[in-house]
């Protein structure tokens, strides 16, 4: 009795692992969308972006203090986190965009504290690249659901 148990055991565990590589060589097809919620989140980081960059520019031209800058690259983050894109593509970058907006607040902070910014610059740039990449990537998927990320990339 206990040898067909294992043999059991053994035939189902066989069988999951074929099932799990099968699946793996053969990925899902990824489902577009595009909601409401997928174009207000769109539009919502698209003005945060636009609103970081033109305060960054005002900081280094000495037109706003650090402190300004950093609490609005953390509103940025807080702004793009508290949207809920259905799309999978979007929800990666509201995954990513909010910790993009906070190295560089903390790229800020360490500029005002007459430390090396480089390291947080370094990965705000990486994670804006892997932003933009994957909008990217999905460019053409999510055109054809009726969402523009054109002017993202």
């Amino acid at each position: 009795m206990r040898r067909l148990g294992v043999l059991a055991l053994v035939l189902v565990a066989t069988l999951g692992i074929v099932a799990l590589r099968a699946r793996a060589t053969h990925p899902a097809t990824l489902e577009h969308s595009c909601g409401l919620t997928d174009r207000q989140f769109l539009t919502n980081y698209q003005l945060q972006l636009e609103t970081i960059g033109l305060d960054g520019d005002s900081y280094l031209h000495g037109e706003l203090d650090g402190r300004d800058l950093i609490a609005a690259s953390r509103e940025a983050a807080r702004v793009v986190r508290s949207w809920a894109p259905t799309d999978p593509t979007l929800q990666l970058a509201r995954r990513l965009a909010p910790a993009m907006f906070g190295e560089y607040a903390e790229a800020v902070q360490a500029r005002e504290e007459h430390r090396s910014a480089s390291r947080h610059m370094y990965l705000a740039y990486s994670i804006g690249a892997r932003v933009d990449d994957v909008l990217r990537e999905a460019k053409p998927e999510l055109e054809a659901a009726g969402c523009d990320v054109g002017d993202l990339v």
